[in-house]
C-alpha cells in the first residue's frame, strides 16, 4: 500500500516536471493573480475622491465649508458648476462620484439659525465609495456646523468653555478593533487571496487527473490494485504545494505587512491543510460523476468562482437567505475564513475551533464515493 502511494507520488512529480502546463497553474499563474490583487489594494485608504459643487450662494461661510471638504483626506472638490444641471450630468458621466450642492442665501439662514440644507448627491452604483464618501461629507459638515455655532456661542456668551460644552453637550469616544486604520486591504484582501487560491486548487486537481483519463493513460498508472492509495499519492505533491501556498499567504498577510495575528499559527495552517485537501477532494468528485474534464472544470468554475460573495466578509451572514447560506455551508473556504477570522483577529480559544476542522475533515467522506467510481470505471 505505502510502496503504491510512494509510486503514484513520484510519478507525478515526473508529470509535473514535464509538464510547462502544470508548472504554471503551481506557480507563475496564482502568483501573479495574487500580486494582481495586492496591487490593486495595497493602498488601503480610498483617498481623494473627486467631487463637483455648486455654490448658490458664495459667501464666507460657503466658501469656508467647501475649503474644508476640500481638507479632508477623502474628499477632492475637482470641479465647481454653475447649476445643478450641469453637476448631475458630470456625475451620470461617472466623471465624479458625488455633488455638493450649496443653497442660496445659506450664511444668512446660517446665523439666523434657520438651519439651511446643503445637498449631496451620491453615486450609489459604487456602494464602498458612497459609503465612504457620506461618512466623509458628515464628519466634515458636521464639524464645519460646530466651529459656527461655536462662534455664535462665544460671541453671545463670551465663555469659550460654556460655548464648546453647549455645541458638543454629550462626548463620544470611538475606540475600532481590528481594522484600527479603516484599511480596506487588511479585510479585503485577508480573504480575496484564499479565495483565488481555493480556484486553483480545483482547477489543478480536475487537470491532473483529466489530462490522465484524456490520454487513455488510467489503467497504465492505476493498474488494478491499492486504487485509493494512488489517487492520495497522485494527490499529495499538489497538497504540500497548496498547504505551503496558503500558509505563504498567511504569513505574508501577519506577517511581512506588520498586522498581529492574535492566536494559533499552527491550528490555522492545519485549517489550510485540511482545506486543501477538501477542495482537492470536491474537484475529485466533480470529475467522477462523468469522467468529462470539460464538464468537471466548468463545475469547479460554477462551485468555486462566485465563493468570495458568500463568505460574509462583504455582505453579512445575518442578512443572507436560506439557500444563499445553505451554498456557503457547502463550500470549505467559507469554513477556512471563519477560523483564519477568528484566529487573526480574535485570538480565540483552540477549543472552539473544533467544530470548523471537523467541518472541513467532513468533506473527505466523498472520497469513499470517488473510490467506488474509479474502481468502477478502470472495471476492477
Amino acid at each position: 500500500m505505502f510502496k503504491a502511494l510512494s509510486d503514484a507520488f513520484f510519478k507525478e512529480l515526473g508529470e509535473i516536471k514535464n509538464s510547462y502546463y502544470k508548472l504554471a497553474l503551481l506557480t507563475l499563474f496564482p502568483f501573479t493573480v495574487f500580486a494582481l490583487i495586492v496591487a490593486i489594494f495595497y493602498q488601503g485608504v480610498a483617498f481623494d475622491l473627486p467631487i463637483n459643487v455648486v455654490d448658490n450662494d458664495k459667501s464666507e461661510f460657503s466658501r469656508k465649508l467647501l475649503s474644508n471638504i476640500d481638507a479632508s483626506s477623502t474628499i477632492k472638490i475637482a470641479s465647481e458648476k454653475f447649476n445643478t444641471k450641469d453637476a448631475i450630468e458630470e456625475l451620470q458621466s461617472s466623471k465624479v462620484y458625488g455633488s455638493i450642492i450649496i443653497p442660496a442665501h445659506f450664511m444668512r439662514d446660517t446665523l439666523l439659525k434657520k438651519q439651511p440644507e446643503v445637498t449631496a448627491i451620491l453615486n450609489t452604483q459604487y456602494i464602498l465609495i458612497g459609503k465612504i464618501f457620506k461618512a466623509a461629507l458628515i464628519e466634515t459638515v458636521g464639524e464645519s456646523a460646530g466651529v459656527i455655532e461655536y462662534v455664535n456661542d462665544v460671541s453671545s456668551s463670551q465663555n469659550s468653555t460654556l460655548a464648546r460644552r453647549s455645541v458638543t453637550p454629550i462626548g463620544l469616544q470611538i475606540t475600532p478593533f481590528f481594522n484600527t486604520y479603516k484599511n480596506y486591504f487588511l479585510f479585503l484582501v485577508s480573504a480575496l487571496l484564499p479565495a483565488i487560491w481555493q480556484i486553483f486548487i480545483v482547477i489543478v486537481t480536475i487537470v491532473s487527473f483529466g489530462t490522465l483519463f484524456k490520454e487513455k493513460r488510467e489503467k497504465e498508472f492505476f493498474g488494478s490494485s491499492f486504487i485509493s492509495s494512488k489517487i492520495i499519492g497522485k494527490l499529495l505533491p499538489y497538497t504540500f504545494v497548496f498547504t505551503l501556498m496558503g500558509a505563504c499567504l498567511l504569513f505574508y498577510l501577519y506577517g511581512t505587512l506588520g498586522w498581529v495575528f492574535e492566536g494559533s499559527l499552527i491550528v490555522t495552517i492545519f485549517g489550510i491543510f485540511l482545506t486543501v485537501v477538501a477542495y482537492q477532494v470536491v474537484a475529485l468528485f466533480f470529475f467522477v460523476t462523468g469522467f468529462d474534464y470539460a464538464r468537471s472544470l466548468s463545475l469547479g468554475a460554477v462551485y468555486t468562482a462566485p465563493a468570495f460573495a458568500f463568505l460574509g466578509v462583504t455582505f453579512p451572514t445575518s442578512n443572507m437567505n436560506d439557500l444563499a447560506l445553505f451554498w456557503r455551508d457547502l463550500l470549505p473556504i467559507s469554513h477556512y475564513i471563519e477560523l483564519q477570522i477568528s484566529q487573526a483577529n480574535y485570538g480565540s480559544n483552540v477549543f472552539l475551533e473544533i467544530d470548523r476542522l471537523l467541518i472541513l475533515g467532513s468533506f473527505w467522506l466523498l472520497f469513499i464515493p470517488i473510490v467506488w467510481r474509479f474502481k468502477k470505471r478502470l472495471g476492477i
